[in-house]
């Protein structure tokens, strides 16, 4: 038997539920109803380890990592006996940041790493995410073989050789990941010249120190203390006690948010930091406690594998997208003459990121599909060769605005080879530094952002956006006609149902595009408009959303 392939944009992700009928009806319940039950988590494990069974050989070794969400104890017992039946070697290494996979299978010479986290979704969600033996994420023709051996599994027509590997002792995969973040405070600080600990943050960060939201995810019981006791203060706002995800985190947050003074003390907001920053405003008399430009708070999700910043204005507050902080490491980079830069850019980010580049120096651009896994893949060496090879740390960087940066990290502490990793922590540390920089230096101005805006539809059916069929084409019209100008259609590796048109609005670059969402039950329109640009994209995204949904709703 075959089936739709079972992972969407960044792993396997759905509702937390039990499913009393059989193996097949529980992947059915997966694709069709986002219901991820114990069964189907067990036919996961089990179709994975068979992969790498055959990929590898006997016995492969597979690290096992989660976060904090109620239905995961049983998940990981699922997944870690599906494993085993396959005939792999699991070890578990606790609730870590989705990072702490990548770094945990570097260090114990692993063949695989699975977290099983739903990111920045629900506390009700989970799911799992695969790291191949680089620390690097699946990519879809992995995926696409573990699915078929899955559906081969639930109808019976592949059987397991029921091996039960071997189970090792647990290990403290946390203390790996904290160690992991201070090497990468050495890396850094080669990198911008600096001392971290030596830093003085003022006029950088607002006092009295950084209101830091870790989703109630692992980074909250000490990522706070850590930076403090490295010099830089900061204060979990977070709490343990609630769901994660839950009003707080990154997750919650725009790419393009802000919010005036007035608005916060109004009334209280929901948002956990934003609540923080408030209290803060009422405490000084509803009086402005920040200087223009300095970084009120931070916000990572659930798994800890992205960050957005908060940014204090002269009458509020704003987002520092991963776009702009993006821009912010470059321009401090060069600003201390380390040299050219290769960077990834998802076809979300901002056009004036990538137009503008070129003002920083003969720096590389390429534009991926959505999802930090392609981020990395595109500044690989080759497809072949994921090994990144230097003396130094190399320059390159991913972005999207969503604050999914990927930045390169020693594979070994002992070795010249480096790997690309998405963590929230790194790219808070890089901004922070980089911004330092930026206020105590002559730097490059940044990028003039132009204007974008990303609209949801949902519930959407998903089946019935392809990017190639009818409904395409008519998007494709209605958009030339509203733009008054020819559109190119753009193909994106591993956006196979995307729509991407690009062409010039007013003698400047415009980019539309419709893409279905590959974990959640929506399609999402994204316009963007280079600087300058005077045409009314609210119109047209009124026009494209209206015409959208007449199709897509159920």
């Amino acid at each position: 038997m075959t089936g739709p392939r079972l992972h969407g944009t960044d792993g396997i992700r759905g509702r937390v539920d039990s499913h009393s009928g059989d193996d097949e009806s529980a992947l059915q319940a997966l694709i069709e109803q986002r219901i991820l039950s114990s069964r189907a988590m067990r036919i996961i494990g089990e179709a994975t380890g068979l992969f790498l069974v055959d990929d590898i050989g006997e016995s492969p070794l597979v690290l096992i990592g989660w976060d904090r969400r109620d239905g995961n104890p049983e998940l990981v017992d699922a997944l870690e006996s599906g494993l085993g039946a396959a005939g792999c070697r699991t070890m578990r290494i606790g609730e870590v940041p989705t990072p702490g996979i990548h770094h945990a299978v570097m260090i114990c010479a692993a063949d695989a790493g699975m977290m099983v986290t739903a990111s920045h979704n629900p506390a009700t969600d989970s799911g799992v995410k695969l790291f191949d033996a680089k620390g690097y994420k699946s990519m879809p023709e992995t995926e696409e073989k573990i699915s078929q051996l899955a559906w081969g599994l639930a109808d019976g027509s592949h059987a397991a050789p029921q091996e039960c590997g071997n189970v090792l002792d647990e290990i403290d995969g946390l203390n790996l990941y904290r160690n992991a973040v201070q090497s990468r405070i050495v890396e850094l600080e080669s990198l911008f010249a600096l001392e971290f600990d030596a830093i003085n943050w003022a006029g950088t960060i607002a006092n009295p120190g950084l209101l830091l939201d870790c989703s109630g995810g692992a980074g909250a019981t000490w990522l706070a203390d850590q930076l403090t006791e490295n010099g830089l203060a900061a204060i979990e706002v977070s709490s343990r006690l609630d769901p994660i995800n839950q009003n707080c985190g990154a997750g919650e947050f725009s790419p393009t948010q802000e919010w005036k003074v007035s608005e916060l003390l109004m009334e209280p907001p929901e948002h956990r930091l934003l609540w923080c920053i408030a209290q803060r405003l009422e405490n000084n008399d509803g009086v402005i406690p920040w200087t223009p430009g300095e970084i009120v708070g931070a916000a990572l999700d659930g798994d800890g594998d992205r960050c957005l910043l908060v940014e204090g204005t002269s009458d509020g507050l704003k987002i520092i997208d991963g776009d702009r902080m993006c821009d912010d490491i470059i321009r401090a980079s060069v600003a201390m003459k380390n040299g050219e830069w290769k960077m990834a850019s998802s076809i979300e980010s901002d056009l004036g990121l990538t137009a503008d580049l070129k003002r920083l120096g003969n720096h590389q651009s390429i534009t991926t599909a959505v999802g930090d896994r392609w981020l990395s893949a595109a500044l690989w060496p080759s497809s072949e060769n994921r090994d990144i090879e230097s003396n130094e740390i190399p320059r390159l960087i991913g972005t999207e605005d969503s604050g999914h940066l990927v930045l390169p990290t020693l594979t070994r502490d002992d070795t010249n080879l480096w790997g690309m990793v998405g963590d929230g922590t790194a790219t808070l540390l890089a901004s922070l530094m980089a911004r330092h920089v930026i206020t105590h230096s002559d730097v490059k101005t940044g990028f003039a952002s132009g204007w974008k805006k990303r609209v949801s539809i949902k519930p959407s059916v998903r089946e019935r956006w392809t990017g190639r069929n009818d409904l395409a084409d008519m998007v494709h019209s209605i958009a030339e006609e509203w733009c008054d100008c020819s559109l190119q259609r753009i193909d994106v590796e591993g956006e196979p149902a995307l729509l991407l048109m690009s062409g010039q609005l007013e003698g400047l670059p415009i980019s539309i595009a419709i893409r279905n969402s590959g974990t959640e039950a929506k399609t999402a329109v994204s316009i963007r408009f280079a600087k300058g640009v005077l045409a009314d994209g609210e119109d047209l995204m009124e026009t494209l959303v209206e015409k959208i949904s007449e199709h897509l709703m159920p």
